[in-house]
């Protein structure tokens, strides 16, 4: 077997071995993600491995562990809380555990518990909450403690462990997935590989993983620094987020409690901040904290927005506290995002919150934010407020339909309330807004020429004027989102020839005018059929009442009668959405 050679000149640059045999133990913070490796992962680790064994390459870097040091007893080893690392830290150990198992299987008993001693455990009494070097997340424990139980249920291995006694970790949950999983593979890769050489291939194996693998240890003085290293070291792993970091701080403060502390700080406080974030499959829990930091002050960059909030929680004790100080825009934040009425408004400010919501981009979220909880808070304020809230929708659906994007709003929302003096209404939300010379605020003539001919299929604001058109005719509104139906359809058939021809209908297929929301199922159905057919079709089978009225006013579509309608539309939505 080849020496290891480093491939830095970095002094903390280490083997495994090195790593792990230490006095120290590796924790993972306690909600942190749970362990992920899928096989794939596995498979090229085991690739890499190998490689070292048969003499392919002479050492293999695994890239940069990012940890920060927690006070301890003196006495105690050293506790290092896992930043970045944790899938490959884990991984790693699994593997370790499986060689133990493996090497039992072939009742090389002293050499297994040599192992298990020097890189699983801290065989000597400890105040920690257990002897596991490796101290994983809230949904990985029980996975880990089955690992270790799993190498002590042979009897022969636990008599050699001598007076050794397994602390498991303070566990809830599941004792399967992807840990206990990975562990039962790396067992099978293992087998194979002892059972296709010899138990000389076993040992050629642990010792490449153990002497053979470097890593650079990374222990940062602050927690806040390490995302900023890990974007530069790992940008091909998973990302840490504000998010985690807001909670691994809230976390941290009750490290060392005993686990039914923790666990009640997480059930009580924790779990019902966390899952309203919840949005069908998805979470908005990491976009909350931007927009939330921006009202604290808006002068924060996205980068910045932990380092502050840990600022001003530095003198607050109680991490109940934190978490109910993060939850007070939490509502409004959910009820701008999906449309939703959490905050129980009245049903005019809930509408109008539901439509911005449909187009606003998250730029606008703090100052919003703040207006709906100023709305909930004071009932005094929900003229202005409606007001408001027309005024920002017509403000975006203007630049949306002339096709100005997003950019700079930022700039705009983030400092509007403070611009407003706290009290917003029409008219200094206006100003406010409009101080921003580089940010337009199309007029009625550059709307009304965009609606008349510029290509509006494909935008995203179409959708959302054709359903506010279709709601202005007034009847049953239908909770489906509409398809939008090209009139003179996408493809030119030869239905359609003897009233357009290749030029007009490149010019006119996709403007506003040719334009009808349907259902998907009709949608799909009308294809490229003669408008003759389709007008049947809107007249009598549309759920969306737009078509129906469409169908009656015209009896033929010639470019006569499109030029004719989109001289309506841009006329209607001048005024639907005035300056």
């Amino acid at each position: 077997m080849a020496k290891r050679q480093k491939l830095t000149n970095n002094t903390d640059e280490s083997n495994l071995g090195l790593m792990l045999s230490g006095d120290s133990v590796f924790s993972i913070p306690y909600f942190q993600r749970p362990y992920k490796w899928k096989l794939e992962r596995l498979q090229q680790l085991e690739r890499d491995v190998l490689q070292l064994v048969d003499g392919l390459t002479d050492t293999h870097f695994l890239g940069a562990i990012i940890f920060h040091g927690r006070p301890t007893n003196p006495s105690d080893p050293d506790i290092y809380e896992v930043i970045d690392g944790q899938q490959r830290l884990t991984t790693v150990f699994i593997y370790l555990c499986a060689v133990v198992k493996t090497l039992c299987k072939f009742e090389q008993y002293d050499e297994a518990s040599g192992l298990f001693l020097k890189y699983i455990v801290i065989n000597r009494p400890t105040n920690l909450i257990s002897n596991s070097r490796l101290q994983s997340s809230k949904d990985d424990r029980k996975q880990l403690n089955r690992v270790i139980q799993d190498l002590l249920e042979d009897p022969q291995f636990s008599s050699k462990l001598q007076s050794f006694s397994f602390k498991s970790l303070p566990a809830v949950g599941s004792d399967s997935g992807r840990l206990w999983n990975n562990y039962k593979a790396a067992l099978r890769f293992l087998s194979a590989q002892t059972s296709l050489e010899t138990l000389e291939r076993l040992r050629d194996i642990y010792i490449a993983l153990l002497e053979q693998i470097s890593v650079v240890q990374i222990d940062v003085l602050d927690p806040i620094n390490g995302p900023k290293i890990f974007d530069s070291l790992n940008s091909r792993q998973e990302p840490m987020t504000t998010g985690d970091l807001v909670r691994n701080e809230i976390f941290s403060r009750v490290a060392d409690s005993h686990p039914d502390e923790v666990e009640s700080l997480d059930q009580q406080f924790w779990q019902p901040f966390y899952e309203t974030f919840k949005s069908g499959e998805n979470s908005l829990f990491d976009e909350y904290f931007f927009p939330f930091g921006l009202i604290k002050n808006p002068n924060l960059k996205k980068s910045g927005v932990y380092a502050y909030l840990r600022q001003q929680w530095k003198d607050e004790k109680s991490p109940a506290s934190i978490i109910k100080d993060l939850a007070s825009f939490q509502d409004a934040f959910m009820d701008i995002a999906n449309g939703t009425n959490r905050q129980n408004h009245p049903k005019e400010i809930a509408a109008a919150i539901e439509r911005v919501s449909e187009i606003t981009p998250s730029s606008t979220y703090p100052f919003l934010m703040r207006l709906s909880n100023r709305l909930k808070a004071d009932s005094g304020s929900h003229q202005d407020g409606l007001e408001v809230m027309s005024l920002i929708e017509s403000f975006l659906v203007r630049r949306a339909i002339c096709g100005h994007e997003p950019t700079g709003l930022h700039a705009v929302f983030k400092r509007l309330w403070e611009d407003c003096g706290g009290s917003p209404n029409a008219t200094n939300v206006a100003e406010g807004i409009r101080k921003h010379k580089t940010v337009v605020w199309p007029s009625g003539q550059e709307v009304r020429s965009c609606v008349l001919q510029r290509p509006l299929y494909g935008s995203s604001i179409t959708t959302f004027v054709l359903k506010e058109w279709n709601k202005s005719l007034g009847g049953d509104q239908p909770n489906a989102k509409p398809w939008i139906e090209h009139i003179l359809p996408d493809t030119l058939s030869e239905d359609w020839k003897s009233d357009f021809d290749e030029e007009q209908h490149k010019e006119y297929k996709n403007r506003l005018a040719n334009l009808l929301p349907l259902s998907q199922p009709m949608n799909q159905g009308l294809g490229n059929a003669g408008y003759p057919s389709k007008r049947s079709v809107y007249s009598h089978d549309s759920m969306f009442k737009g078509p129906r009225e469409f169908a009656k006013e015209f009896q033929t579509w010639t470019p006569k009668d499109l030029n004719f309608r989109a001289a309506k539309l841009a006329e209607w939505v001048v005024d639907r959405w005035q300056s």
